[in-house]
């Protein structure tokens, strides 16, 4: 990719509004009239706005002149109005109009702050383009500021994310569409980065994703099943114009202004830092140059704010993760404050590591007993296979490395002696003899298989489906050692402005979006007999989100809790929940959370599905137990999610919420994920009756989620693990 340029390479221009000016009458001696260009060629991406505060808006455009060189500055003219008809001009710094330049370093776009408005108050803008041959003026957008801090007044706002393109259609947001709200929150996902993951993407005809330069693309999958990955800033940004050219994504940024941030695929999937997962540590996957190209791109085709502390524009002269801050808040009259937060950049790797080998022990009998006092029973005996028996099992090992599947280096160290016995039958070797496990001699300890990580180089065990006893343990154990900067998903700086910023909010509602959800989602198959003794145990399903990070998770709950009425909206699951996490030991302590569906990405039914069937690593009854996965989260008897009340796994969609002095009102909006891969002209009924709807509330005051049900509103009580009268 090309360097950044030491200055910003995408001008944030302020204008200042001032009056109106009233109808705008032609000057009889205004130029000759040029001929009309296409608009939608001229502004394939339409045009959107965002970060609405009391006073300011940002508008934004991308311009296209396929007659110059793409090497070419372009200008724009940007109108501003109170009416559609624009026959109440607003002046821009004293005049009815503003030109604008449309940076070909920015793969021309533009983007200004209009300061000066009025709050709470509806506007209308348009770009115009005047070149040698002709002049286009793209459609007529509205956006809404938001009500001045001292207004006693609702807010409606709708939340969204996780939007693929590849073989999906953008039903949601054409629904969106006709709804009544102020601002969409989108957490996250608004591109994928891949063209045609299998696992999880459609290579449809219809939807295609490619690049205009895949010789500068990641090559990824296998010769079956081969797909890439955008890499460059080329290809990055071929994304972002792909996306935006869909009508139903245009049609909601020319409606409503938006405020967004980034989870992982605007760079790469599960990412932490600028490090990407796709070989599962296989090979070093620290792309600095790649996250700087994400970056820059996301940064030039958001119509996002940079307006005062701690957010800051990009700047090329800092190396990532400096270059670009983009956690901030926004307040909404007197009842509603977002606070915007960025998990991704500054957050450590996976507890686990991906390329851990399976028979290693990841915690000593010594390092249990000072952290716990005592050794667990399901630890297992470990030997030192270097030495012990003369290295005899460490050479049966390294031999039969290929037939097990593993890197002869890796055998080494302590080793779990369940896991040389296995090796050992897998080899079918009679000498040397398997180690006697009941030995009072040997010491026991926690070994990286016991996490259910049975390969090298796997997400299963490490990101997903973790063992929760060995996890948990291995979890303590690094956040003493590091004094909690093992799970600090936020890094220093972010997490000491959060909790600044959540504490000074005098708001009735202090809204945390956050791109990954909060509560635990755990599994207890103890008590599943049919399945094999290595699942009988309780695990995470994903340790990629808080689920992965309990110590951190605990300390900002602590926090949070007693400022009341917190609430957590969440995405990036491709599902809908609902509930009220608490401190285990302090049901007290507890907060409400919503996770949104995705828009059009596969959900978490279907992917979940999908990770049983094609993962080797995994037992045949890993499918059924993923078919039931709905089942087992809600398991009464076992209660592993007590504070679970709703879920909806297999369908897409996305929430709206109404925030005043004494609610918080949210609908979930879900349609089938059958009818997302269908193409719009091809639907069976119009848009709004495919979606069914789903009615919870908040109350000011206290933590509790009220689901409304046939007009009544029921409480979810922890304790029974179900809806009862209010």
């Amino acid at each position: 990719m090309q360097p950044i340029q030491r200055r910003r390479f995408l001008a944030l221009t302020v204008i200042s509004a001032g009056g109106l000016f009233g109808t705008v009458a032609c000057s009889s001696d205004a130029s000759p009239a040029l001929s009309e260009l296409d608009a939608t060629s001229v502004f394939p991406q339409s045009i959107a706005s965002g970060d609405p505060r009391p006073t300011s808006v940002v508008l934004w455009a991308r311009a296209v002149d396929q007659r110059r060189p793409a090497t070419d500055d372009l200008t724009l003219t940007l109108e501003l109005a109170e009416d559609a008809e624009f026959t109440k001009i607003v002046s821009l710094d004293g005049a009815a109009s503003r030109e604008l330049t449309a940076a070909a370093s920015a793969d021309h776009c533009v983007k200004t702050r209009v300061e000066g408005l009025a709050p709470g108050t509806f506007y209308y803008y348009r770009f115009t383009y005047s070149g040698a041959g002709g002049k286009a003026t793209s459609r007529i957008a509205r956006t809404k500021t938001a009500p001045s801090e001292d207004a006693d007044v609702p807010v409606r706002f709708a939340v969204v994310s996780c939007q693929d393109y590849a073989g999906k259609y953008y039903h949601a947001y054409r629904h969106l569409a006709a709804q009544d709200i102020d601002v969409i929150i989108h957490l996250g996902d608004y591109i994928y980065e891949t063209t045609a993951d299998p696992s999880f993407q459609v290579n449809s005809p219809d939807r295609l994703v490619t690049f205009s330069a895949p010789s500068e693309a990641l090559n990824l999958g296998s010769t079956d099943a081969p797909y890439q990955a955008a890499q460059s800033l080329g290809n990055y940004r071929d994304l972002y114009r792909l996306y935006r050219s869909d009508p139903a994504l245009q049609a909601a940024h020319e409606l409503f202004p938006m405020i967004a941030t980034q989870d992982d695929h605007e760079f790469s999937d599960d990412c932490h830092g600028d490090v990407a997962t796709y070989t599962d540590g296989l090979q070093d996957e620290t792309e600095e140059p790649r996250r700087l190209a994400a970056d820059q791109a996301w940064f030039e085709y958001m119509p996002v704010d940079y307006a005062a502390p701690p957010t800051q524009t990009l700047d090329g002269s800092k190396a990532f993760p400096d270059q670009l801050t983009y956690y901030r808040s926004f307040t909404f009259g007197q009842h509603f404050e977002l606070v915007l937060t960025d998990l991704r950049r500054y957050r450590p790797d996976h507890l686990v590591p991906e390329d851990a080998f399976p028979g290693s022990v990841f915690l000593t009998e010594p390092e249990l007993q000072s952290l716990y006092g005592s050794v667990s029973a399901t630890a297992v005996p470990y030997v030192d296979i270097d030495s012990y028996q003369g290295g005899a099992y460490r050479d049966a090992l390294t031999a039969g490395a290929d037939t097990l599947g593993i890197r002869a280096s890796a055998v080494q160290g302590l080793l779990s002696v369940p896991f040389i016995n296995d090796s050992l039958t897998t080899l079918a070797l009679k000498t040397p003899a398997p180690i006697d496990d009941t030995l009072t001699s040997l010491k026991r300890g926690f070994a990286y298989h016991q996490l259910l990580k049975s390969q090298e180089f796997s997400r299963v065990g490490s990101r997903y489906l973790v063992a929760l006893e060995p996890f948990n343990a291995l979890a303590d154990a690094k956040f003493k050692a590091s004094n909690g900067a093992s799970e600090q998903l936020m890094g220093a700086d972010q997490r000491a402005w959060f909790l600044e910023t959540m504490k000074a909010s005098t708001r009735t509602f202090k809204i945390w979006g956050s791109e990954v959800a909060f509560m635990p989602r755990h599994l207890d198959l103890r008590q599943l007999t049919f399945v094999p003794e290595q699942l009988q145990i309780e695990l995470t399903v994903s340790a990629e989100d808080w689920d992965g990070f309990p110590n951190e998770r605990a300390a900002l709950l602590a926090e949070l809790a007693p400022l009341g009425n917190v609430v957590i909206l969440a995405g990036d699951l491709h599902c809908f929940f609902a509930g009220t996490p608490y401190q285990p030991a302090d049901q007290k302590q507890r907060l409400v959370e919503f996770v949104t569906g995705s828009l059009t990405s596969t959900t978490w039914q279907d992917g979940i599905n999908s990770l049983a069937k094609t993962n080797t690593s995994l037992p045949p009854s890993a499918a059924f137990l993923a078919a039931s996965i709905g089942d087992l989260l809600a398991d009464t008897t076992a209660r592993p999610n007590p504070h679970l009340a709703y879920q909806n796994l297999a369908e897409n969609g996305y929430a709206i919420f109404e925030a005043n002095g004494g609610k918080l009102a949210a609908s979930l909006f879900s349609v089938p994920s059958k009818t997302i891969a269908t193409a719009p002209e091809a639907l069976s009924g119009d848009v709004v009756s495919l979606f069914k709807r789903q009615d919870f509330e908040v109350r000011a005051g206290a933590p509790d989620l009220y689901r409304i049900n046939k007009g009544a509103a029921e409480r979810w009580d922890i304790d029974s693990m179900s809806w009862v009268a209010s």
